[in-house]
């Protein structure tokens, strides 16, 4: 179960509003903490590196079916999402990162950016994170002129991102380097920090970033996936 003093009505209405709505650190079980960083952990043991650590796109919930994964899926706020910022078939994708060495190299994920598939993501920090952990950083209320600068690059999931996986990747999406015109700059984000069990929702046209994290720091989430496929 997900237990929050807000209801579910008025989570959607602030992301709708803001981007984002930090729900805080007592919003799941024990259990399902637990669960979740066994899970990253089962998943480590294979190789998966990517430049910031390691990450795992475990597929659709459907995979996670009969456990604390799929019920915080199932649950009436991940649903009321559905019913209330969707319009199409949605799809849902469950992914688990443990981010250790993003402090050199920084690509996308590194600068100011919206993403370029329009998605609703649910963000868990699995360990206590801080600004020295990658704490994720974003621009309140910038999910509208990040929804017009998303429209105007015309990214259609099926045609651009199945289809055709070059152009998705040169698809314009990082504000200081593609639209220095606006003048963001990672100064203007605000960090979420929080310890393990931290959830927040965002709209992913929201301007943001993953901090850096300093040798010896760590981050590992999960994050559920929102968007429409259709």
């Amino acid at each position: 179960m997900v237990n929050t003093t807000l209801s579910n009505q008025k989570i959607v209405e602030t992301v709708k509003r803001d981007g984002i709505c930090v729900l805080g650190d007592d919003i799941l079980s024990e259990e399902q903490k637990e669960f979740f960083l066994a899970s990253l952990d089962e998943l480590s043991k294979n190789d998966s590196d990517y430049k910031f650590g390691k990450a795992y796109n475990t597929g659709g919930v459907h995979n996670w079916l009969g456990t604390p994964v799929a019920e915080l899926c199932s649950s009436p706020l991940v649903t009321e999402f559905i019913s209330s910022y969707f319009n199409k078939r949605v799809g849902c994708e469950v992914f688990l990162t443990h981010e250790y060495k993003n402090d050199e190299g920084l690509d996308r994920n590194g600068f100011l950016h919206f993403d370029r598939l329009h998605t609703l993501k649910f963000f868990i920090y699995l360990t206590d994170c801080d600004e020295e952990s990658g704490a994720f950083h974003y621009v309140p209320g910038s999910h509208k002129m990040g929804k017009k600068l998303r429209e105007q690059g015309s990214l259609s999931y099926v045609d651009d991102f199945i289809s055709n996986k070059k152009d998705y990747d040169e698809k314009k999406n990082r504000l200081e380097v593609d639209f220095p015109e606006l003048g963001y700059t990672a100064s203007d984000a605000l960090p979420i920090t929080g310890k393990a069990g931290t959830i927040f929702i965002f709209d992913t046209d929201l301007f943001h970033f993953g901090g850096k994290i300093a040798n010896g720091k760590e981050r590992k989430v999960m994050r559920i996936h929102l968007r429409n496929t259709i």
